[in-house]
């Protein structure tokens, strides 16, 4: 534990070091999350309001649903999700080109790495929709427990949450393939799992250690917050426990922006070192091949 500690911290400030020198680098996850949001919330609003289902009465209203109206509102879902995806590989693609560029010691800045991102929309548009797809698979895998059978929720749980996990490994580097390789997606999907058993074989047993001591610092306690708050508001005191709430909300969003800043910038040392099996940047060669834990 001590070795696994020691790695993320390490890995972890020298991702703070770089967004430290460009804090420009923060605007991608933060734009992309507002505009992500948007997009969802306007296209399944309209969408579900031109269907006529504009107020939660008018749903239970009728005792039953028509099959082609639950269709089409899956299929308004499913577009805005695709599109709230696609905007958040557009603006990471785009911080993935400028964490490229200012790790190779040449200026970028927020509207060269969208102009960037731009200009692989194709791929990005395909890896949007296998992203979607999977995520879709993996809230089907999870289901709703409306079977009221806590074990096999639980089992479905751990099943979905072990598949998200490994998605993620195997799809580390699919981004920073598009952005700085030119790749399209299912071959970026291709040789990320290629790289990976190249470096680490096939003994990996857990995602990249990076963002530990943010989680530590700043996660746990922002859940605390709105766990304690959210419970002192339903107690009877609405005017304390909001405002904590609030705060714990706030800390937990902020933390989860750095860290998936901090994941795309390592990402892009990732790549560089498991193509030349040197260091990039501030990271080390050492550090970087043991980002990976393997049994």
């Amino acid at each position: 534990m001590a070795g696994s500690w020691t790695q993320s911290r390490t890995v972890t400030k020298q991702a703070w070091g770089v967004i430290k020198e460009n804090p420009y680098m923060l605007l991608f996850p933060v734009v992309s999350g507002i505009l992500a949001i948007l997009a969802f919330l306007i296209v399944a609003g309209i969408g579900l309001a031109v269907m006529g289902v504009t107020t939660v009465e008018e749903q239970t209203t009728s005792d039953e649903v028509p099959t082609s109206v639950v269709v089409i509102g899956v299929l308004i879902l499913v577009i805005a999700a695709y599109l709230a995806t696609l905007i958040t590989q557009i603006f990471m693609g785009g911080l993935v080109k400028c964490t490229d560029e200012e790790l190779q010691g040449r200026d970028s800045g927020f509207g060269a790495g969208l102009r960037a991102s731009f200009s692989r929309l194709g791929a990005l548009m395909g890896w949007a929709g296998i992203q979607t797809a999977v995520g879709w698979l993996l809230s089907a895998v999870r289901g709703d427990a409306s079977n009221n059978n806590a074990i096999v929720a639980i089992l479905r749980l751990v099943l979905a949450s072990l598949l998200a996990v490994a998605w993620s490994i195997i799809t580390f580097f699919v981004l920073p393939l598009i952005i700085l390789r030119g790749k399209g997606p299912l071959q970026a999907i291709k040789e990320s799992v290629a790289l990976i058993r190249k470096t680490w074989g096939m003994q990996i047993a857990g995602n990249v250690r990076i963002g530990g001591l943010i989680a530590l610092v700043a996660v746990l306690p922002g859940i605390l917050f709105a766990v304690v708050g959210g419970f002192i508001a339903i107690s009877g005191t609405p005017a304390a426990g909001i405002p904590l709430a609030a705060i714990g909300v706030i800390v937990i969003i902020a933390a989860q922006v750095l860290i998936s800043a901090m994941r795309a910038i390592f990402s892009v040392a990732m790549l560089h070192y498991v193509e030349s099996g040197e260091g990039y940047g501030p990271f080390g060669a050492q550090d970087l091949q043991t980002a990976v834990r393997v049994k």
